[in-house]
C-alpha cells in the first residue's frame, strides 16, 4: 500500500518569497498637467474639440454680419446659355440633313426621345422668361422619322430666339426677373444642352459608321 503514494514533496525553503518593489519603481514619473485642465484648453465645456480657427457662421450672424450665399444665375449667364443651345441645335440641324445619314431602329428611338425632352425644357425656359411659346410640335405619323426631328430642332431654335428677346427686352427696361424663375430656366437650359449634345454624339456615330461601311473594300 505503501508504494501507491507518491513521493514526499521536498522542502518548500527553494520557493523564493514574492519579488519586493524596487526602490526605483517607487517614484512614477507624474503627468503634468490634469486631465481636466487639457480638457478646458482642447474644447469648450470639456468637449474634446480643438478650437477652429476665424470666426463660424453662428458667430458671424450673432454679430450681424448675413453669411453671403454662392452667386445666383443672372440675365448674363442665362443668355449664355441659350447661345450654348442655339450652337448645338444648330450643329444638329446640319447633321439631320445630310444626305448619308442611315439611323438604325434603336438610333431613331433615342433621338426621338432626346430631342423631345431637350424641346420640353428649352420651352419652359422660354415659357419662364415670359415668350410667347405658342402650341408644342404637331406630330405627323406619316413624317419621316428625320422631318420629325427636324421640327423639334426648329422649334427649339425658334424659342430660344423668342425668350433671348425677352431678356434682352427685360435689360432694357432695367427690369430682372425672379431669382426662382432664373433658377428653373438655368436648370432647364442646362438638362436640355445635355440631351442635345447626346443627340450630336449619337449622329456623328451613325454618320461614321456609314463613312466606315463604304469604305470596307468587298
Amino acid at each position: 500500500m505503501a508504494d501507491n503514494f507518491p513521493e514526499k514533496i521536498g522542502s518548500t525553503s527553494n520557493i523564493d518569497p514574492a519579488k519586493g518593489i524596487q526602490p526605483g519603481d517607487k517614484h512614477l514619473p507624474q503627468p503634468t498637467e490634469s486631465f481636466e485642465s487639457y480638457m478646458k484648453e482642447s474644447g469648450p465645456e470639456g468637449s474634446g474639440d480643438a478650437k477652429t480657427e476665424g470666426p463660424t457662421p453662428f458667430d458671424l450672424a450673432a454679430q450681424g454680419k448675413p453669411v453671403q450665399p454662392g452667386a445666383g444665375p443672372t440675365h448674363e449667364t442665362i443668355a449664355a446659355q441659350m447661345n450654348s443651345n442655339s450652337s448645338v441645335l444648330g450643329d444638329l440641324q446640319t447633321q439631320l440633313t445630310n444626305k448619308d445619314l442611315k439611323l438604325r431602329q434603336s438610333q431613331k428611338y433615342l433621338l426621338r426621345n432626346k430631342l423631345s425632352s431637350a424641346n420640353q425644357n428649352i420651352r419652359t425656359a422660354a415659357k419662364k422668361t415670359g415668350a410667347e411659346t405658342g402650341p408644342p410640335v404637331a406630330k405627323f405619323s406619316r413624317q419621316s422619322p428625320v422631318n420629325k426631328f427636324l421640327g423639334l430642332v426648329t422649334d427649339s431654335q425658334t424659342q430660344l430666339a423668342e425668350a433671348q428677346s425677352r431678356i434682352n427686352k427685360l435689360n432694357m427696361s432695367g427690369k430682372s426677373l425672379n431669382p426662382g424663375e432664373m433658377l428653373t430656366i438655368q436648370v432647364k437650359l442646362a438638362k436640355a444642352q445635355q440631351e442635345l449634345e447626346y443627340s450630336s454624339v449619337l449622329l456623328s456615330t451613325a454618320t461614321s459608321d456609314i463613312k466606315t461601311l463604304f469604305n470596307i473594300q468587298l
